[in-house]
């Protein structure tokens, strides 16, 4: 028997832990909810002040429909994230009223017990009668048994009275909360019903654009070639840069193999692969207005795009930073790119293209966030933005995946 009971014991601990748990995963959950939201409302609020500092400027161009398609996504994102505080918010009302009929119920079941320990209480008021049914008693040990049980009836009365308080106040503190998170439900719908009508005006701001840009088609094609080709080209001296690091290596360490390194190298380079996801940007502000690897041309039917980094859009004079401590290995001059910087992390490589002005020198040891340039601003294309790659040997890597993510 004393092992069936300490089992059901047990088994109500655990009860209890995992309902505790839900309730904490449902606070944090809330929580990260909230955050998310925040974040949006912030990220839209950037690409606002990045398109009204273009706004007097009445040429159409990419890059006004990029920072249009970062706020369209940015909406989207802020949309979804009501649209699921929406749905934690139904369940936690549903919950809240599944609690106010359990305390309606239990302050039911209360009264009716109550009302019948008064109309007892009632019966047996005069202190004659609570006399005689002592002396009434066949023995003493009757007697204080019948004086034990008047002493609990009395007590009893006075604790249901207390719980018919406490169960009252407990409902009503439900009601009170019930309300208030209907009203946060409201106030959230009533949000996206805003955001939804912003989105609907956004996105014929974006067909109105695109359309203007297709009827500059030939433009486009011929820009997108010299992109291209300066993308190749760079590829090209990144290549060089990577070969020649990997051959001085292979000479200092004595190592066989085409990308033998150093043991400080070595160090470095793991010090970097631990970091994945948590690189500092390389501009303080931005968002990625051009994903790695091959997607479609936002304008151009049939058309596709590839990058072998992110562009990051970021303010007019905005600093370029250092992802992490390394040497500056090459700093070069070229057409359609400005200045590129290439900074050496063991075998890992960052690279900075668009640049309209350098603050280090090739040797330089640079730290993690240290100031490397200024990005270059296209006032034709109404944007700055910085082309960043990550490498590692010859491998290009996606730096979406490096650079640390809200």
């Amino acid at each position: 028997m004393l092992k069936i009971r300490s089992s059901f014991i047990i088994i109500y601990l655990l009860l209890a832990l995992i309902s505790g748990s839900v309730d904490a995963f449902s606070q944090i959950s809330m929580s990260t909810l909230k955050k998310r939201k925040e974040q949006n409302e912030k990220d839209i609020a950037y690409t606002n002040t990045l398109i009204n500092k273009t706004i007097k400027n009445k040429k159409v161009s990419l890059g006004r429909l990029n920072l249009l398609n970062q706020r369209i996504r940015s909406r989207q994102a802020l949309i979804i994230s009501i649209e699921s505080e929406v749905s934690h918010i139904g369940k936690q009302i549903r919950q809240k009223n599944k609690d106010i009929e359990k305390l309606e119920n239990e302050l039911a079941k209360l009264k009716t017990q109550y009302a019948k320990v008064i109309i007892y209480a009632h019966k047996q008021r005069n202190s004659y009668e609570k006399l005689m049914f002592l002396l009434s008693s066949k023995d003493f040990n009757q007697a204080y048994k019948r004086y034990k049980y008047l002493q609990q009836f009395s007590e009893y009365s006075r604790n249901q009275g207390k719980s018919i308080g406490n169960k009252k106040e407990s409902l009503a503190a439900k009601v009170v909360e019930l309300n208030k998170v209907k009203k946060e439900k409201e106030e959230l719908l009533s949000q996206k019903n805003q955001e939804n009508l912003k989105l609907s005006e956004e996105k014929s701001q974006q067909t109105a654009l695109v359309q203007k840009l297709k009827k500059r088609e030939r433009q486009l094609r011929d820009d997108l070639r010299k992109q291209k080709r300066y993308s190749q080209k760079l590829q090209k001296e990144i290549q060089k840069v990577i070969e020649r690091q990997a051959l001085l290596a292979k000479k200092s360490s004595n190592s066989s193999g085409k990308y033998a390194i150093t043991p400080e190298d070595k160090t470095l380079s793991l010090s970097f692969d631990k970091n994945k996801g948590k690189l500092p940007w390389p501009t303080k502000t931005g968002f990625i207005s051009e994903k790695f690897g091959e997607h479609p041309h936002p304008v151009l039917k049939h058309v596709t795009v590839r990058n072998d980094g992110v562009n990051i859009t970021t303010d007019a004079q905005s600093e370029c930073r250092s992802v992490f401590k390394g040497e500056v290995t090459h700093i070069l001059s070229m057409p359609g790119l400005n200045n590129v910087v290439i900074i050496r992390h063991g075998e890992f490589f960052s690279v900075y293209s668009n640049l309209a002005s350098v603050n280090v020198k090739k040797g330089d040891v640079v730290q993690s966030k240290e100031k490397i340039g200024v990005v270059y601003t296209d006032n034709s294309q109404d944007q700055t933005v910085l082309k960043f790659q990550l490498w590692k040997g010859s491998t290009k890597l996606n730096p979406a995946l490096w650079l640390y993510r809200n």
